[in-house]
């Protein structure tokens, strides 16, 4: 009997480009340390009730895996993390140049809860060619606690990337188990899924999306966070919130030097 597929797992990441590219996924461990992951535990905390307020508010059901989209504004630890963005490198070099931020969400996988979108098997994005140079999102996985079979695992059918339909047989699927402040890349083709979390506590992770620069995000960082707090941000920051990827609302927007520009032509 052959053994389960593997991610393959690196402590370097300028060691990881041939398995994302081959498998579709690969793990960092160790990148995050102890205090940058409590940081972003208490984040998602507040990001959680953040999200649950705004549905309750507007009639919704509440997400009862305590998923959270666009979770940037509810703490300013978030922007530093994304700042001091691990493995910069490496998902600059899989995109080919300069990339923003797609989308910053985050969830509290809890014991019992599945059934929703994330539990189901999905692609973030569904765009393919002949051969491998159409790269245009990367997902990123933070775990903030231990990720276990047990506690919902993230799921991936590796190779799946490089395929339109999955031929019943041909998956190979791998349970994401890795410790406290790993992340986990993954090309957006690739088919995956939450694991059910059959633990007694809850498994928390931070997902994030990265695109090249003329890809639209999945909401306007910017006014989000708001236009003059971003322009105080370093430059580092305003890139990978799209500060130099927006679009001009106006003539007068439109019509300006060039290192006044909306949407910059290196960026």
């Amino acid at each position: 009997m052959s053994p389960p597929p593997a991610i393959a797992r690196r402590t370097d990441p300028s060691e990881a480009l041939e398995p994302l590219v081959r498998d579709g996924a690969v793990s960092l461990d160790g990148l995050i340390d102890d205090r940058m992951v409590e940081t972003l535990r208490q984040g998602l905390g507040r990001a959680v009730d953040l999200s649950a307020a705004t549905m309750r508010a507007k009639g919704m059901a509440t997400s009862g895996s305590g998923i959270a989209h666009h979770v940037l504004g509810a703490d300013s630890g978030f922007e530093d993390f994304l700042e001091a963005l691990p493995a910069a490198g490496l998902i600059e070099t899989f995109l080919g140049g300069s990339f923003i931020l797609n989308s910053f969400g985050g969830l509290m996988n809890r014991p019992t809860a599945g059934g929703e979108y994330l539990h189901r098997w999905h692609r973030d994005l569904r765009a393919f060619s002949p051969g491998d140079d159409l790269r245009l999102m990367i997902n990123m996985l933070i775990t903030l606690d231990p990720f276990t079979a047990e506690n919902g695992g993230t799921l991936l059918d590796l190779g799946s990337h490089r395929v339109v339909d999955r031929v019943e047989g041909e998956q190979r699927v791998a349970t994401y188990e890795a410790p406290v402040g790993s992340v986990l890349l993954f090309d957006s083709r690739l088919l995956h899924a939450a694991g059910a979390n059959r633990s007694d506590s809850i498994r928390r992770a931070l997902t994030l999306t990265f695109t090249p620069p003329f890809f639209k995000p999945q909401i306007d960082h910017v006014k989000q966070l708001g236009t003059a707090r971003v322009a105080a941000a370093s430059e580092v920051l305003k890139r990978r919130l799209g500060w130099y990827a927006r679009v001009p609302e106006s003539l007068d927007d439109w019509y300006n030097p060039p290192e006044h520009r909306f949407y910059r032509e290196d960026r």
